[in-house]
């Protein structure tokens, strides 16, 4: 799979860029940054940015073939989990970036005391609403199998004030559904959930989305009217308290 197919660029990209602050001296670390779609973006404003995946091998290769194909020379990449990011393992940043990757973290208080501890300046993190990943679960009602949820937005800004730290909160105003090019494309993003099954469920996934996936004759992407995203925006200036 090449860069170009996956690393895709949408409105929430657009959104997420409009809101984020940054200087051109600041270094970055982009918490699951997976094929690099934010990680390159963000590239283009700051000095530095570090790049954190644990997903399989593909996605950092992914993001290795971007960086390589446009000689991008201020992007590193460790493989390493969330969780296990702190002081200690990857050192002081400017800013903190989580990019929708908080999904399947279970112990989420450590990762956002770490978070703010690395952070000079920022902490972003993007996430996901209550109403977001209809189709996945509707996917998993239809296979019989309890779906593997995460902490929604307001369980991580309650978790926050409770540590002293009151953020910032906003919703992504997203218009459009989650489009595909194909079959593929569509299996392709729905690679996060799929530890969570076996290889007989992971079989019912295609025939699922071919079954619930319409084309948009307009423009000749594959949709579903329950594929939106629901997004939040979470984040704190280290200025402004006392912690």
């Amino acid at each position: 799979m090449h860069f170009e197919k996956i690393a895709v660029k949408d409105e929430y990209h657009e959104k997420l860029m409009e809101k984020l602050v940054l200087d051109e001296t600041d270094t970055v670390i982009d918490l699951g940054c997976g094929e690099g779609a934010v990680t390159t973006l963000i590239a283009e404003k700051v000095s530095k940015i570090l790049g954190i995946d644990s997903s399989p091998p593909m996605m950092l290769d992914l993001l290795q073939q971007r960086i390589d194909h446009d000689n991008i020379k201020n992007i590193e990449t460790k493989k390493m989990k969330i969780e296990d990011v702190s002081i200690e393992s990857v050192g002081k940043f400017d800013v903190v970036l989580a990019s929708r990757s908080f999904m399947g973290i279970h112990d989420i208080k450590d990762v956002l005391i770490n978070s703010n501890e690395i952070a000079n300046k920022y902490v972003f993190l993007a996430v996901f609403g209550r109403r977001n990943w209809r189709i996945e679960k509707k996917f998993y009602e239809e296979i019989g199998k309890d779906y593997p949820d995460f902490a929604p937005h307001d369980y991580i800004f309650n978790m926050l004030i409770n540590l002293g730290i009151y953020p910032n909160i906003e919703h992504f105003d997203l218009k459009g559904n989650r489009k595909y090019d194909d079959i593929e494309d569509a299996f392709i993003r729905m690679k996060w959930k799929m530890n969570n099954l076996s290889e007989e469920e992971v079989d019912k996934i295609k025939p699922f989305l071919e079954e619930n996936l319409k084309l948009n004759k307009e423009d000749g992407k594959l949709e579903n009217p329950l594929d939106k995203s629901d997004l939040v925006l979470i984040w704190w200036s280290k200025d402004s308290f006392n912690w």
